[in-house]
């Protein structure tokens, strides 16, 4: 399955290249409307470097999370340990950090995937929620 990108495992990417913190955050936020009988599911990399030596000491593959080059996609599957898989069911939400790694499998090209898609800002404790179309 191939899916709209030409990887079928998926594109591990984050929308945001920065340590997690306990205090705010960045969220995004996913409707599924309509999914493939077979793949598509949401992959998730628990992975969470919290400080700033953490994040540096690990830049080198890091900064492959916002590359689209094959030869690194492939590097970051070798390197990250295995995914949590998500399987999704039409009118799930979904919620996840947009620092922690994610992709989507990849599905047969005749079938349709829909879902609504927004991010989520946490300013931290006593700050309005803000939401981004």
């Amino acid at each position: 399955m191939a899916g709209p990108t030409r990887w079928a495992d998926g594109f591990v990417h984050v929308d945001e290249l920065a340590p997690c913190s306990p205090a705010k955050g960045h969220f995004s936020a996913n409707v599924y409307l309509r999914l493939p009988e077979a793949g598509g599911d949401l992959e998730l990399w628990p992975l969470a470097f919290k400080s700033r030596w953490q994040f540096y000491a690990n830049a080198h593959t890091l900064s492959k999370l916002v590359d689209i080059d094959e030869a690194a996609q492939q590097e970051l599957r070798a390197r990250l340990p295995p995914p949590v898989v998500v399987p999704l069911a039409p009118g799930d939400l979904v919620l996840l950090s947009v620092q922690r790694p994610h992709a989507v499998r990849g599905w047969r090209t005749s079938c349709v995937r829909a879902s609504l898609q927004s991010f989520l800002n946490f300013g931290g404790a006593g700050e309005r929620l803000t939401l981004e179309a």
